[in-house]
């Protein structure tokens, strides 16, 4: 592009002296003006400067990437020293300020300019090497295109003086990098006002930095640079700092007696990567961002090698179509698959070079780096039982960091001055914040700093971003309460005894926030069925030696026996409770041992009936061999004909000396009981020794029976005759027969007779079967005496009616039994 006219133009001599000076530095090769490259070629060695470079093919206008060129062989290396012949006493140094005023001196005004190869510097290099007059106007004609996407902007230097700023910005340029210095020896006179000229109008701008890497070292550019315009600031309108690192501006020349070397400065592939890094690791810590690194594809792969290892620097690539295109060509793929920056054009449509950032404008505005948004909402105290923690609540995000979480760190300064860092990430749900700013829901930050010690505290809190870490504010609060309790648990032990078995547990407990008050400790007991019980324990018995350590009073220790029922692994975890908090003072468990287990059996089950009443009698005996002079419980279950069960609890505490005999052992262990039942049927009888010991393995089986408690029936029998009978004068009348109860054929029946006489009265007497029947006996197949006489006096003449009945003797039975009547006349 045309330079701007300068607002006062020099006189034809001083011009042409300028002009002259400019020439004799920069008549040497490496100035040709490229025919239709996509990019600039890079020259291995010097060479005579012939005004075109040899053509190579345009890159299409479609905007798919081409494939990179095969680099050219790197050149070998060559020391970055003079030329032979130049007497090293005229060797300027680099590090001083003699040698730095010397350089600045020979690269005259502007010194290199970015786009070494570019068609507006190898121009005004041609131009000034034939001794013409050359005004910003004398330029060729400026570019007119610009690509079709993306953000436009423009970089000038100290060539372009004068640039109408208002006007870039309704050409459509939004941001603008100004050569800001060049290697530790020259800074733009026009730094300033175009820095600030182009912010003045809107633009998005920043600096760039010329590297000469054979001169000084990458740190030591960098610290100039940054000294004289290359810091940067997270503004929302400062640009990264940008690495011009390209072609050798001073290619083959020795200037006061430095020999500047080759395209590559006579540094090798590896030299030149190593100063890269030196200057961006310069910059990252005095400025917090790595450089964006201006170059152009085939010098980079050629003098450096196409290295790995700079993607995180963003790229800002030359490459000059000759006609419209979106294609900026390849980029080095080692380490970057795209660009960020396109430099396209040194012609126009913009001042200086013209760029086009590879993406929209909110983009670009984030790649300046925004300072990361925020608040610190509050702080409090919360108590979640176990621990005191300052509870702080706020949100925090950077822009320049779009869809990633923002950091935040706490800085916690103690009652006792000691001060803390606390990180964690803004993710808590926030959508009040994404109401207002869109940018999601979960940028929130409501986290717990757990503190032990009561008092003053102050939190700071920043946002930890891309490039800059504001801080979010600070807040103090006091906190009561903060000690938990602590104790120790000393003992959990088994206490065993033949009818006992508990657990014992012992210990202390302090409530530091409180320590004259007895703490309480709770006792979770977990049991080998995998259920849990809790026991509250006062810690108030006397433990001197707590008070010794801790001068909190005597009485803070805790003891309890827990009373258990089963063998089994038990676990035990205690915790000391206080005012606001409780602190776990551990768990243990421990094993408990089976107790013994009863011996003895179940000798006999017989059924006992009377008229009123029938029972099973069992007999047995039971034994502890945990205590074997002590009688234990029996337990007898008798199960009915109707599937009912019923329980019966006896000692065994009837003396048999036969199992003291032969067991060897004293004491009465014998059982005997009468077991009450209700109705006939067949009935199980099983009886159990229960243990002394509540952790016996069990309450072992004594043994079964099963027996027949008879049916329901009346009495059967017969009256078998009736007659009339005189003795001594007395006349009677008789009636025999027999009758058994076959529930309880063993019993002799009691037999109701009822004698109605001639005149209708009725009298009654009883009598008991108990005369011998061996013909009943061997009928029914029963024995016992079952007959029976009933005699009758009687005195009136006439028909008498008889009737005998059998009255039953079993309690099961369905009532007594009429035997019969009979009629007989005196």
């Amino acid at each position: 592009m045309k330079r701007n006219p300068e607002t006062h133009r020099p006189s034809p001599r001083s011009r042409f002296g300028s002009l002259f000076l400019a020439a004799a530095l920069l008549v040497g090769p490496g100035f040709a003006v490229p025919a239709s490259a996509v990019e600039p070629e890079p020259t291995a060695t010097p060479a005579a400067p012939t005004g075109t470079a040899s053509p190579s093919t345009s890159p299409s206008p479609d905007p798919v990437v081409a494939q990179p060129p095969t680099p050219a062989p790197a050149p070998a290396e060559t020391p970055a020293a003079m030329a032979p012949s130049t007497d090293p006493a005229t060797v300027p140094d680099p590090t001083s300020d003699a040698g730095r005023a010397a350089m600045a001196t020979a690269v005259g005004p502007g010194g290199a300019e970015m786009g070494q190869r570019s068609a507006r510097v190898t121009t005004s290099a041609k131009l000034l090497q034939g001794a013409k007059s050359l005004t910003t106007q004398s330029m060729e004609t400026q570019g007119t295109w610009s690509p079709t996407f993306g953000v436009k902007g423009l970089d000038v230097s100290g060539h372009q003086a004068s640039v109408d700023w208002l006007q870039q910005w309704n050409m459509g340029a939004r941001f603008a990098y100004v050569k800001a210095s060049e290697g530790n020896y020259y800074t733009n006179p026009s730094y300033s006002s175009q820095y600030n000229g182009s912010r003045n109008v809107g633009m998005i701008r920043g600096a760039y930095h010329f590297a000469i890497p054979n001169w000084s070292s990458g740190a030591d550019q960098a610290r100039y640079f940054v000294q004289n315009g290359g810091g940067w600031s997270p503004d929302g309108y400062t640009l990264p700092p940008v690495l011009d690192f390209e072609f050798n501006p001073y290619e083959g020349r020795t200037i006061n007696g430095f020999y500047f070397g080759n395209t590559c400065y006579g540094m090798s592939p590896g030299q030149l990567a190593s100063w890269v890094r030196d200057f961006g690791n310069t910059m990252l810590a005095m400025t917090g961002r790595l450089p964006m690194i201006y170059t152009n594809t085939n010098w980079w792969n050629q003098c450096l090698g196409n290295p790995s290892g700079f993607g995180d620097y963003p790229l800002w690539i030359a490459a000059y179509p000759s006609s419209p295109t979106n294609n900026a060509g390849p980029v080095p793929t080692s380490s970057w698959s795209t660009y960020s920056m396109w430099q396209y054009s040194s012609t126009g449509p913009f001042a200086g070079d013209s760029n086009v950032w590879n993406g929209d404008y909110a983009s670009l505005s984030l790649f300046t780096g925004t300072r990361p948004q925020g608040s610190f909402d509050t702080a409090s105290i919360e108590r979640t039982g176990t621990t005191t923690a300052l509870k702080i609540r706020g949100w925090a995000l950077d822009r320049a960091l779009p869809g990633a979480t923002t950091e935040v760190h706490a800085y916690v300064t103690a009652p006792n001055g000691t001060k803390t860092l606390h990180e964690f990430p803004a993710t808590a749900y926030r959508p009040d914040v994404n109401k207002v700013l869109g940018l999601g829901d979960n940028h929130g930050f409501d986290n717990q700093i757990p503190i032990k010690v009561s008092g003053k505290y102050t939190v700071c809190v920043f946002a930890i971003g891309k490039f800059i870490n504001p801080g979010l504010g600070c807040k103090s609060l006091t906190v009561d309460g903060a000690e938990p309790p602590i104790g120790s648990f000393d003992e959990f032990s088994e206490q065993r005894s033949p009818d006992k078995e508990s657990l014992k547990v012992r210990g202390w407990a302090v409530d530091m926030s409180r320590p004259s008050v007895t703490s309480e400790v709770h006792a979770y007991l977990y049991g080998p069925d995998g259920g849990s019980t809790l026991y509250k324990i006062p810690a108030n018995t006397s433990r001197p030696d707590v008070d010794r350590v801790l001068s909190v009073g005597s009485n803070h220790g805790f003891e309890t026996n827990i009373d258990i029922s089963k063998a089994g692994n038990y676990k035990l975890c205690a915790y000391a409770i206080g005012l606001y908090l409780h602190s776990e003072l551990g768990c243990r468990t421990i094993k408990v041992a089976p107790g013994t287990t009863p011996v003895g059996t179940l000798d006999s089950v017989s059924v006992k009936k009377t008229s009123s009443q029938a029972s099973l009698s069992v007999r047995g005996w039971a034994i502890d061999y945990g205590n074997t002079s002590a009688q234990i419980p029996v337990h007898a279950y008798v199960l009915a004909p109707n599937g009912t069960s019923t329980l019966h609890e006896f000692t065994a505490s009837k003396a048999r000396p036969d199992v003291n005999t032969v067991l060897g052992v004293p004491g009465s262990h014998g059982y005997e009981a009468d077991l009450p039942i209700s109705g006939p049927g067949k009935y199980r009888v099983c009886t159990y020794a229960i243990a002394l010991s509540p952790v016996s393995p069990g309450n072992p089986l004594l043994g079964c029976s099963y027996i027949d408690a008879g049916f329901s029936a009346s009495p059967v029998g017969y009256l078998d005759s009736v007659r009339i009978e005189s003795v001594s004068g007395i006349t009677s009348v008789v009636a025999a027969g027999w009758t058994v109860d076959q529930d309880v054929p063993s019993e002799s029946l009691s037999v109701h007779t009822y004698v109605t006489a001639p005149d209708g009265s009725v009298t009654n007497f009883a009598v008991t079967a108990n005369q011998p029947r061996p013909d009943v006996n061997q009928a029914l197949g029963i024995s016992g005496d079952h007959g029976y006489t009933a005699k009758k006096a009687v005195s009136q003449r006439g028909t008498y009616r008889i009737c005998t009945y059998a009255i039953a003797a079993s309690p099961f039975t369905t009532g007594n039994s009429l035997l019969g009547c009979k009629n007989i006349t005196y």
